[in-house]
């Protein structure tokens, strides 16, 4: 007996592909035979949100400052104390800083900083991040954008503490995928991240004034046709400054912002809501001590993903 290869011709799935229209594979395709994308020659402002950093913000601004001087960038470095009972005004200016006292809130000092700096490009760098990769954070976020290859970029940084990866296998990956899927691939990993850079025109956004703020402008950044980008980022550190209201507070955000422009029935936000709340209660769950990470975040996002699809689609 011969093997022969079976008629797929008459299969229902070849059918269904053959009365398919074709698509042609260049179909938009802008093909150029030279670079077309125009290096930028814009001064830089590099502004440093600060609340009683003393310990770092030496530091933060020397570096910041190196990094205008590698690129070979005309700019300046500008610090927002914000509501500050310490040292770090005094500090940064001897470190070259020009200082704006301002008052207390991560969305506050954004805001002053933004105010007091010049168009071009401006870059945000915590007060209190030091980056021990091979060239200051600031000029590998602006380094895309001066090319010519990014409108704004968020640093992807690589988090050993479990407590934000919990936030993003939980939370944000499941809703903002579900919600916004053409976000996920502009943000990275951690788009809660302070540290992020973009064309000035991109940061003229109604800011709120507290932390949902990197929320705010991530929904704000994706609603434009702007080249946003994540850049790879090496060993850093930071305090741990656990805040347990801040994810609430962001879905708030996600769900006003959802309902609003379509992507959410107004209806579906009070079961939003129920999911937030039993996501919320296993991640609490997680053990030091008896839990696999890798383990617990994976079945974290199975969970959430299966969960949160099941009521919106109910």
């Amino acid at each position: 007996m011969t093997d022969t290869l079976p008629d797929t011709a008459a299969t229902g799935e070849n059918a269904t592909d053959a009365a398919a229209p074709k698509i042609d594979p260049a179909l938009g395709l802008n093909l150029v035979p030279t670079r077309e994308l125009q290096a930028r020659r814009q001064p830089v402002t590099i502004c440093i949100p600060a609340h009683n950093e003393a310990e770092t913000i030496t530091e933060v601004v020397t570096e910041s400052r190196r990094a205008l001087n590698l690129l070979g960038a005309e700019g300046e470095v500008i610090v927002l104390a914000s509501a500050c009972a310490d040292d770090t005004a005094a500090l940064a200016d001897q470190a070259g800083g020009r200082v704006i006292e301002c008052g207390l809130g991560k969305g506050v000092a954004l805001k002053a900083g933004l105010a007091a700096a010049k168009d071009g490009i401006i870059a945000m760098v915590d007060g209190d991040f030091r980056y021990h990769g091979p060239e200051p954070i600031a000029a590998t976020l602006l380094r895309p954008i001066l090319a010519g290859t990014a409108d704004a970029t968020i640093a992807d940084l690589y988090w050993r503490p479990l407590y934000p990866q919990l936030n993003y296998y939980g939370f944000f990956a499941p809703l903002a995928g579900r919600l916004y899927p053409e976000m996920l691939a502009k943000v990275g990993t951690t788009p809660w991240s302070g540290q992020r850079a973009a064309s000035s025109e991109l940061w003229q956004i109604d800011l709120p004034d507290d932390f949902t703020v990197e929320t705010v402008i991530n929904l704000a950044w994706n609603d434009t046709p702007a080249r946003v980008r994540p850049v790879l980022a090496d060993d850093w550190t930071n305090p741990q400054r656990p805040k347990p209201d801040l994810l609430r507070a962001e879905l708030e955000v996600f769900l006003a912002h959802a309902a609003g422009t379509g992507r959410l029935r107004a209806e579906q936000t009070s079961s939003v809501r129920g999911w937030f709340g039993e996501i919320h209660e296993r991640m609490a769950a997680y053990r030091p001590a008896s839990d696999d990470p890798i383990r617990f975040e994976a079945g974290l996002l199975r969970f959430s993903v299966r969960a949160l699809d099941s009521l919106l689609q109910g």
